[in-house]
Formats: C-alpha cells, sequence, structure tokens
C-alpha cells in the first residue's frame, strides 16, 4: 500500500489550518510513519508552507544519528530523509524502554525550542507501543508536546489505550488503518544504525579534554559510583556527548581513553573552539558493534 493513500482528501485540510501547528505520528514498527511524514512534508513545501521535522525514534534516527533526539528545519522537498540536526537532546540509548527518563527529558527540552517556532511541525515517534511502559510513554509524550493533532496508525487495536486516553481531551484525532507494509527485519534494522553511525563519525579529529574542568554526568552507567573511580572503568568505545555551559548537547563523541584525569575522544571535525565544551555526558551504549575506530 502506497503510504501518501493512508490519507483521504479532508486530511490535507488539516495540514492547511493556521491553528494546527505540531502533527504527532503514532504507530507501531511498520505502519508507514516516516515514509507518510517524508510525503507530508513535501506536500507542505510545494505548498510553500515552512516544515519543521522533530525525529523522537533514537533507534532509527532520521535527523541526526542513533541515541539522538533532534528537529531540523526543511530548506527544501526531502529525498534522502537523513538531515543534521538544528538541535539535539542525547538519550544514550536506542530504545525508550532502557532511557525512560532521559528519554522524557529529551521531548521536553526539544520542546522548549519548538514552542518558539512558527512552521508546522512533523513530530515522528518511535514504533515501540506492545506493553504498559511504551503506551505510557506516548502519554506523557502527548503530555509534554501538546499537539494540536494526533495521526494514529493501527494494524488492529493496539492504540485503543491511547485512543481512549484522547476521546476525552481536546486534541483532534484521526485513525489510520493500514496494511500490507513490509515488515524489516533485525538485520535491516542494525544496518540502518550502522549506516548512521558511520554517516556521523566520519573526518574524525582527535581531542583532549581535561576532566576537572568540565562537569560529567553518565547516562545508563551502573558501574559509575562516584568521579574518582572513572578510570578504572572500561569506557572505551562508549558514546558520549559533549555539553556547552547551557547543558546542549554540541556533538557525539567515541570514548578512546581515560587516563590521569584526561579523556581522549574521537569526534566529528567541528566548527566550535573546544573552550566552549563545559560538560560531558557519558552513556552505556557501545558502538563498537557497529564501528570499528
Amino acid at each position: 500500500m502506497e503510504k501518501y493513500e493512508l490519507l483521504k482528501k479532508d486530511d490535507f485540510e488539516i495540514f492547511k489550518s493556521q491553528e494546527i501547528k505540531k502533527i504527532i505520528f503514532i504507530g507501531a514498527s511498520d505502519t508507514g510513519k516516516t515514509t507518510l511524514i517524508k510525503k507530508v512534508a513535501n506536500y507542505l513545501i510545494e505548498t510553500n508552507q515552512d516544515v519543521i521535522i522533530f525525529d523522537c525514534d533514537i533507534g532509527q534516527s532520521h535527523i541526526g544519528p542513533p541515541t539522538t533526539i533532534g528537529y531540523a528545519k526543511l530548506k527544501q522537498k526531502i529525498e534522502d530523509f537523513y538531515f543534521e540536526p538544528d538541535k539535539f537532546y542525547f538519550v544514550g540509548s536506542i530504545s525508550p524502554s532502557f532511557a525512560v527518563v532521559e528519554f522524557l527529558t529529551g521531548i521536553a527540552k526539544i520542546n522548549q525550542f519548538l514552542d518558539k517556532e512558527e512552521s508546522k511541525i512533523l513530530i515522528d515517534t518511535t514504533g515501540y507501543i506492545n506493553d504498559k511502559l511504551a503506551i505510557s510513554l506516548k502519554i506523557y509524550k502527548i503530555e509534554i508536546l501538546k499537539p494540536d493533532f494526533i495521526f494514529l496508525l493501527e494494524k488492529e487495536r493496539e492504540l485503543s489505550e491511547i485512543e481512549n486516553y484522547l476521546n476525552n481531551l481536546s486534541i483532534k484525532f484521526r485513525k489510520i488503518k493500514v496494511e500490507n507494509i513490509p515488515l524489516k527485519s533485525i538485520e535491516e534494522r542494525f544496518l540502518y544504525r550502522k549506516t548512521r553511525f558511520l554517516q556521523y563519525f566520519r573526518n574524525l579529529t582527535l581531542i583532549f579534554i581535561d576532566l576537572k574542568k568540565i562537569s560529567i554526568k553518565t547516562t545508563l552507567l551502573p558501574t559509575f559510583t562516584s568521579f574518582d573511580n572513572i578510570e578504572k572503568l572500561d569506557l572505551k568505545g562508549k558514546i558520549c556527548s559533549l555539553r556547552d555551559e547551557f547543558f546542549n548537547d554540541i556533538c557525539l563523541g567515541i570514548i578512546k581513553e581515560i587516563k590521569d584525569k584526561k579523556i581522549e575522544i574521537v569526534i566529528p571535525k567541528i566548527s566550535f573552539p573546544i573552550d566552549k565544551i563545559k560538560g560531558i555526558n557519558i552513556s552505556s551504549f557501545n558502538i563498537q558493534e557497529y564501528i570499528n575506530f
């Protein structure tokens, strides 16, 4: 089934409405959310509307690398659906179920920037909907983002709990029945993440940072007990995020070594001064499964 044909003629009035700014697409994996967002974004650009895509799918990211959420303002129609983010937040995991606090914190932080925008905002979500935690995360995301419209892409009745939640709220929504969409294999999803990591971590440069001069945060790192024992941990290959003084993520890096209170990191070549780095967020996610460095 062509994903664009999932929308009816009346649906396009939704995108034309000046009262509707934020639109969330919710559905399980392989329900066509991302492809539909691409089609809608291109339609909006064709009708001379400003468009932002906010990508909350930390496992199959189309804006920024996996382990992050981020948004990008579109400058032209989408062909290859991958963009460097205008802003991003490092979650440190490829599944929100392992990083609930980090994931919702990132949603809230990015939303502060989105609320200042006048563009149409199309919001992609993860395909994680198969248990109580997943449904709760979707509901909390709706509460944080306060969308003007929601599309529920359903195969069976897997989103009925979200529908029941929305029935008594002022948020407008529409259900779309999807079928005959090919399922991606685990191998295909792994390969996609690997491609995106390789795309992000190219043209690398090596930097050294004095740990005594920056704030240190850890994400999903249970072996971390205090800053004094950080050199004893095996952190080679762990992804980290470099941050400015306002807790904004600047870029991701890969840890090579920590020695003598200095951390050695490879990062994509940068256009900002090293002294802008005021913090580091070290995650438990090891990228060596995807990249040899």
